[in-house]
This record gives structure tokens, C-alpha cells and sequence, in this order.
């Protein structure tokens, strides 16, 4: 038996109205999309770049690398995303995190973090 679009479609929202109490399938749609958010989203809105400049502000003339870093700790506060950095100057390595503060909307850098 083929169902057309609009009998698929009706069926799929007869089942959903039947199970859209059940916080296991709230699970299961919510959790991947809010990983995703906080996985993906940071990277698009805040890229590597502007932190790379916030580094370079503090270690003037040095190379700097970047990886991505979930929730992040940089002076004693945690953020909800950063990128631990690696900075290259003639023959000192520093290294750190740089958080970003969406409500203050500026970048915060801790090198050394003991």
C-alpha cells in the first residue's frame, strides 16, 4: 500500500499528537538539535578569527593557533563557548584560553591558566 504526501503527512501528525507527552521523544529531538546549537552555532557566529585578534592584543607579534573549546573556564568564570589557544613567539610558547562574553560582548583571555 502507497500513501500519498498529504495521507503520509496525516499520519505523521496523528502520531505525533498521540505522543507529544513523551519526554523520551522530547529526548530525542531536542537533544541532537541543542548539541548541534552549541557545537556548531559558536563556530558561525563567533569564528577563530576574532579571537586570534583578541590574543594578539595581549601577546603582540606572536602566531597563534586555535581549537575549539565547549564551556570553557577563563578567570575563574565559565563561558558557554572559547577556543583554547597555542601562541608562538621567538622561543616562547604561550598558551590559554580565550572565552567569549555574549552579554558583554568582548572576548577573555587567560594565558597560563594555573
Amino acid at each position: 500500500m502507497t500513501l500519498t504526501l498529504a495521507q503520509e503527512f496525516k499520519e505523521a501528525r496523528a502520531w505525533f499528537g498521540q505522543h507529544k507527552r513523551d519526554p523520551f521523544l522530547w529526548l530525542i529531538i531536542l537533544g541532537p538539535l541543542t548539541l548541534f546549537a552549541i557545537n556548531m552555532w559558536g563556530m558561525l557566529v563567533f569564528p577563530p578569527t576574532g579571537a586570534i585578534r583578541a590574543v594578539n592584543q595581549v601577546l603582540p607579534n606572536t602566531e597563534v593557533s586555535v581549537e575549539k573549546k565547549n564551556f570553557p573556564v577563563c578567570s575563574g568564570r565559565m563561558y558557554s563557548f572559547g577556543y583554547n589557544f597555542l601562541a608562538r613567539s621567538t622561543g616562547d610558547v604561550d598558551w590559554g584560553y580565550v572565552c567569549r562574553d555574549i552579554v558583554k560582548g568582548v572576548w577573555v583571555v587567560e594565558i597560563d591558566p594555573k
